[in-house]
């Protein structure tokens, strides 16, 4: 947790010294960048239950429910969102809203490719 704040701390100043970038514009990058981050989390999560339970969770709330999970920040993007997430016959989809909070827009975030 102390390693994830110290580098959106960097990441704040360094953008912010770069060329005084508009707040919102700002904030809507470190969110992306700590979303692209917190994605190891979910999936992680996604897997160990897989595991345990021979399927994938239908739902994210599933997935806190069964695991005994009460935090829920661990199915929620930076913006507090719950990622978007629907289990498939072989897998699932899962990504973030993004800054506009709408899916299926050139703004939402996807998993780093395995």
């Amino acid at each position: 947790m102390l390693k994830r704040l110290a580098v959106i701390l960097v990441l704040i100043v360094a953008i912010i010294l770069s060329n005084g970038c508009k707040a919102r514009t700002t904030k809507d990058t470190v969110n992306a960048f700590v979303t692209r981050e917190s994605f190891k989390t979910i999936i992680l999560a996604l897997e160990l239950y897989k595991k345990e339970f021979g399927e994938y969770p239908k739902t994210l709330d599933e997935l806190l429910r069964r695991k005994g999970i009460t935090d829920r920040s661990i199915i929620e993007d930076a913006w507090g969102r719950e990622y978007y997430y629907v289990r498939l016959k072989n897998g699932y989809k899962i990504f973030s809203l993004g800054a506009d909070g709408k899916p299926f827009t050139k703004d939402d975030i996807y998993p780093p490719k395995k």
